[in-house]
């Protein structure tokens, strides 16, 4: 994030220039008057399928209003809807891409058009938070047109308004619109409104306001644009398709800030007839290059050809129905879920930050193409939609586009969510019937699972009819009492079963053996070290490893710790959990106290060298599930204190405990790998099943003596 000193230099910029514009309105210099159109009666896409088609029936809505008739050529109006939200009022965020865009060379052809709101205080004097405002970014000054009354900009009435107004008094030849703010991808949507307790747009809602702003619109945009985290997702593109030409959008958590602006307006003012994929490269580039060391190798930013995504929405729609008829096999299922929680994936998805459960899609296809014959077919689509992108090293493999997965079932409303977005019936009878398995386990109500309820005439296709009918009304009624089984779902799961329980053997080596029914159901397997606390009372948890060898043909695993912990300068352990790992590097998280805030600690181990890099902190996922952009750099001064969470000899949760305050007293925090003092541990096996759920083997013993030798005790 830009520190205090720079959101004041922009705050003085802007409010010097928007003292000296005033509150002047602007002539419109297209000359451009109003056609009197009438409202379109089709918002988003409509899909009708029956079970068994290899197609799928798409028809999509189109514009309806007559074009201007004076359009200066290559003229370009970019709508950018600035939902400050907390990353204005708590970093200026916002303040700093306005000044991007006054600061930057610009031209007469080139304008951007500014909604402000959703913020509870701006940086920039001149700015009422408590209204909306509306601003022309052009040729180096700022203009206030006009306030209006506030509202949500997580409602898609104050959105459609402002792309009807845009469209209606800065009409150009070309027409772009960003979304800037907080996103949480395909379920939770973006633009979250801090004033209206983080109220956001989810996709249908995008789906509903562009639908309905269509009606003043003669051409689709160039581009949609979404300065936001997560929304790069094949959900997203599904509905973008019907508006765009291109979408721009990014996988993984963006920096604060965001892209650089002033690069865009400079770009179009010296090429205003580029093609848009060339703006959308210089878009990308601009974004990779302004960003720092520790933000740069998780960055991700792609363009994406939305006259592209039919035929990819068709060649997914033909892997799904294979991956769902696959996955009626225990054994694939068991070979696809375990490919599928080692792709890619953005965001967080561990217990400890939250889970946004989208992963990558080019990485989920590949992990399902053993048993699924049309995945190239499917794979090929996706690069043809996918026509540039930018990547960090830690995401070198990303495919472009992500699509919602279920990690970890969190609730009916996230598939209620997900129901309204499906890209196709036999993904949806996917997820459907992996959620089923979770909350009944695995038992007859997965292997008897129909999937007919979401094909023609059913639950899926009526909600992807026009928004806002009755019937799709009471489809989406009747959707939300649907998914209400999986609130009754635990995540103990009892489908892992052992061919020989977990035990101490003669070697003092802990180990299993799954038997067939257990090796066809466990995704994933790991351990748990806790300390005793002082009382005896609780079991403080240290975290998670992976050192374990492990044998998937024969279903036989045992420990491979060895005694190494992850430790702050002054010796003490951090309570750490996986993130994500690959070949190269594994990425932990630890629950902190940074500077009386709690947070969460970022650091990469580079498994080449064995060397831990600290990237910084990261506030998680919220409560509203907007996504927090990427990690912050610690300073000199931070004063750090762990957090480790507990539970108590029966299992269930327990207090949590801190440790003591650290110092940062370097510009860099050193974390470095070292040997647990010498004492008592204990140690579990956790044995994740193919449908998220969580396995946990009894505690055993685990002593480290002043030689640092390892014995386990039964």
């Amino acid at each position: 994030m830009r520190s205090r000193l720079g959101t004041r230099i922009f705050s003085a910029i802007l409010a010097c220039a928007l003292a000296v514009a005033g509150l002047a309105a602007c002539t419109d210099m297209y000359g451009y008057t109003d056609t009197g159109t009438s409202q379109s009666d089709s918002v988003g896409m409509t899909v009708q399928v029956e079970r068994g088609s290899k197609q799928l029936d798409i028809n999509r809505p189109k514009p309806w209003a007559k074009a201007p008739s004076k359009l200066a050529k290559d003229s370009w109006t970019v709508l950018v809807y600035l939902c400050g939200s907390d990353l204005e009022s708590q970093n200026g965020a916002a303040t700093k891409d306005l000044a991007e865009m006054v600061g930057a060379s610009g031209s007469d052809n080139v304008r951007f058009v500014v909604q402000t709101g959703g913020a509870k205080q701006w940086a920039t004097r001149g700015i009422d938070a408590r209204q909306l405002g509306r601003y022309l970014v052009q040729n180096g000054s700022i203009v206030q047109i006009e306030t209006i009354n506030a509202a949500s900009m997580g409602d898609p009435k104050t959105l459609s308004d402002f792309i009807t107004w845009g469209v209606t008094n800065y009409p150009a030849e070309h027409m772009a619109l960003i979304m800037w703010d907080h996103g949480g991808g395909s379920i939770t949507g973006v633009c979250f409104d801090e004033r209206n307790n983080y109220d956001a747009l989810s996709l249908r809602e995008l789906d509903t306001a562009m639908g309905t702003a269509f009606a003043s619109m003669w051409d689709k945009f160039d581009f949609v644009g979404f300065d936001a985290c997560l929304m790069s997702t094949l959900e997203t593109a599904n509905v973008m398709a019907s508006y765009g030409d291109y979408m721009i959008a990014s996988q993984e958590s963006e920096p604060g800030n965001g892209w650089e602006y002033s690069s865009i307006v400079e770009y179009l003012s010296k090429n205003p007839s580029a093609p848009t994929a060339e703006v959308g490269k210089v878009i990308c580039n601009s974004y990779l290059a302004s960003l720092d060391r520790n933000s740069k190798g998780f960055a991700t930013l792609s363009v994406v050809d939305l006259s592209k995504v039919d035929d990819l929405i068709q060649s997914f729609y033909r892997f799904s129905q294979e991956m769902y008829d696959s996955g009626s096999n225990q054994s694939n299922l068991a070979v696809m879920s375990r490919g599928i929680r080692s792709v890619d994936n953005f965001g967080s998805n561990n217990w400890l930050e939250g889970y946004t459960n989208m992963v990558d899609l080019g990485g989920l296809i590949q992990a399902c193409s053993s048993t699924t014959p049309s995945a190239q077919e499917a794979l090929d689509a996706l690069n043809a939609a996918v026509v540039y992108q930018v990547r960090g090293t830690y995401h070198a493999a990303c495919s472009g586009l992500s699509t919602y997965y279920p990690l970890k079932l969190s609730g009916s409303s996230e598939l209620v969510a997900f129901q309204s977005v499906a890209p196709n019936p036999s993904y949806l009878a996917y997820v459907d019937r992996l959620a089923h398995g979770a909350t009944y386990n695995g038992g007859s109500q997965y292997t008897n699972y129909s999937d007919q309820q979401w094909y023609e005439g059913g639950l899926w296709s009526v909600l992807m009819e026009n928004t806002g009918t009755p019937e799709a009304e009471a489809a989406q009624q009747e959707a939300e009492e649907y998914w209400e089984y999986v609130d009754d779902h635990t995540d103990s799961s009892q489908v892992i079963t052992f061919a020989e329980e977990p035990q101490v053997d003669e070697n003092g080596i802990y180990w299993f053996q799954l038997d067939e029914h257990g090796l066809e159901n466990t995704a994933v397997v790991s351990a748990l070290v806790y300390v005793a606390s002082e009382d005896g009372q609780d079991l403080i948890a240290l975290g998670e490893t992976y050192d374990i060898y492990g044998d998937w043909d024969t279903g036989t695993f045992e420990d491979g710790f060895e005694g190494e912990w992850l430790s702050l300068p002054d010796g003490q352990n951090l309570c750490t959990y996986v993130v994500d790992a690959d070949d190269d590097y594994v990425i932990y998280t630890s629950p902190i106290t940074l500077n009386g805030e709690d947070t969460f600690l970022r650091l990469r181990q580079n498994l080449d060298d064995g060397t831990v890099v600290v990237d910084g902190v990261w506030d998680g996922i919220g409560e509203n599930g907007a996504v927090d952009r990427s990690t912050t750099p610690l300073k000199r001064g931070d004063v750090i204190i762990p957090r480790y969470d507990s539970f108590t000899t029966e299992g269930n949760q327990g207090d949590t405990y801190e440790g003591i305050e650290y110092k940062l007293t370097d510009k860099t925090l050193q974390v470095d790998y070292d040997y647990l003092p010498d004492g008592l541990y204990l140690y579990d096996f956790c044995l994740e099943d193919v449908y998220g759920d969580v396995l946990v083997t009894p505690a055993v013993q685990l002593e480290i003596d002043v030689d640092g030798n390892i014995f386990f005790v039964e």
